[in-house]
């Protein structure tokens, strides 16, 4: 009972973390600010989270946590047919969703620290590994992957994905965002065929 009170309350905290970062900044959000936003002794924050970069960390694995939920839409048609073609890959991992799943500006603050903090750069590793290889088990999951190097090819659709989505939050013209959206998407739609025309 006590490690559920004690689960809760570090979930509690890393959210409130989360959406005062949205609001106010991650670099302008301190321990103490969180404390006041729930109501919460900062010590008792500091019980859970003793330094602002533990708290970072797991704010970390909880944007890797919300990230994952990209790929229900490709699970879930793999569960009913057995099978999920390119246009439902691409069109999901090029929807906004990623932008309701997390917040792009608090991705970024985060991310910028891992030029200075080693162990947030590893952390941003994982992060980025455990995408790429839950895209690399759909890809397995799907018959027309069969024998195709789709670790390679997740690593591939992963760096067009990423440029894109960093690129793209530059331009706020909803025709221009499309047109050059269009681009990316036609790049991994060529990297599906190449891979497929390899394979023959």
């Amino acid at each position: 009972m006590k490690e559920k009170i004690s689960t809760a309350r570090k979930q509690e905290i890393i959210e409130g973390f989360y959406r005062l970062s949205v609001i106010h900044g991650l670099e302008n959000t301190s321990i103490a600010k969180i404390g006041k936003y729930l109501d919460m002794p900062p010590s008792l924050i500091m019980h859970y989270f003793p330094t602002k970069d533990i708290l970072i960390s797991n704010l970390i694995d909880f944007i890797l946590e919300k990230y994952l939920l990209i790929y229900q839409p490709i699970i879930k048609e793999l569960e009913v047919s057995k099978n999920a073609d390119s246009t439902l890959i691409v069109e999901t991992l090029f929807s906004r969703n990623w932008n309701l799943l997390f917040d792009d500006g608090v991705f970024y603050s985060c991310f910028a620290l891992i030029f200075r903090n080693e162990k947030i750069k590893k952390e941003y590793r994982i992060l980025h590994k455990k995408l790429r290889e839950s895209l690399k088990e759909i890809l397995d999951s799907n018959p027309d992957m069969e024998g195709r190097d789709t670790a390679v090819l997740a690593e591939q659709i992963f760096v067009v994905v990423e440029g894109a989505y960093y690129y793209l939050s530059m331009f706020d013209d909803e025709a221009d965002y499309n047109l050059k959206v269009g681009y990316f998407k036609n790049q991994v739609y060529d990297l599906l065929r190449k891979t497929a025309v390899q394979q023959l």
